[in-house]
């Protein structure tokens, strides 16, 4: 078993370096607050918080996504735990991967919203794999989804275009011009658990 302080030196020597550009991670009870950028860093610096420290739930706040395979990645690693998440503010792109990793997965608030979309190449194109792993990776982890809406989200052409969802409503949008998704919403889309 590992000293406290230990735990602590190695946790610091992990994320220290990579606080300019990764993900920012903080312990905050038996919760851990990831927020910002997703870099590729992720899955490695949980996986080090995550055996040092008793954690129930992963918190993702303000993070408009970035490196794909850390969102799967992370959402195998918070699966695996057996987890819940919660988002507070906007988690987009890869970060909604880390999101529906949770057994229990949460919007607080009104205004919190989760953000659906493909993945998508440098030049903000649809990568053509992308909707095949998509459509077998997510109802893995959301049994109850909407395939529909489902394909729609996984199949926008660009990167400039997000699938929101909140507690009371959804929208499509590319760039700042969105439109309501009548009658939908995060639990009747299959996303959130609560």
């Amino acid at each position: 078993m590992r000293s406290p302080c230990r735990a602590l030196l190695i946790l610091l020597a992990l994320l220290t370096p990579l606080q300019a550009w990764a993900m920012d991670m903080r312990i905050e009870g038996q919760s851990v607050i990831l927020s910002g950028a997703v870099d590729g860093s992720e899955c490695t610096a949980l996986g080090a918080i995550l055996s040092d420290a008793a954690i129930r739930t992963v918190v993702l706040t303000n993070s408009g996504g970035g490196n794909a395979r850390a969102g799967y990645c992370v959402g195998d690693l918070i699966r695996e735990r057996g987890l819940s998440t919660v988002i507070r503010g906007r988690c987009a792109s890869s970060c909604s991967r880390m999101w529906l990793g949770g057994i229990e997965r949460t919007l607080e608030g009104p205004n919190s919203r989760v953000g659906l979309h493909g993945n998508y190449a440098s030049s903000g194109g649809l990568l053509a794999d992308a909707p095949h792993r998509l459509r077998s990776w997510i109802p893995q982890r959301a049994p109850h989804v909407d395939r529909a809406l489902m394909e729609q989200w996984t199949s926008l052409p660009t990167n400039n275009w997000m699938m929101y969802f909140y507690n009371d409503r959804a929208e499509l949008c590319e760039g700042r011009a969105c439109t309501p998704l009548a009658g939908r919403n995060a639990r009747n889309a299959g996303l959130a658990t609560q």
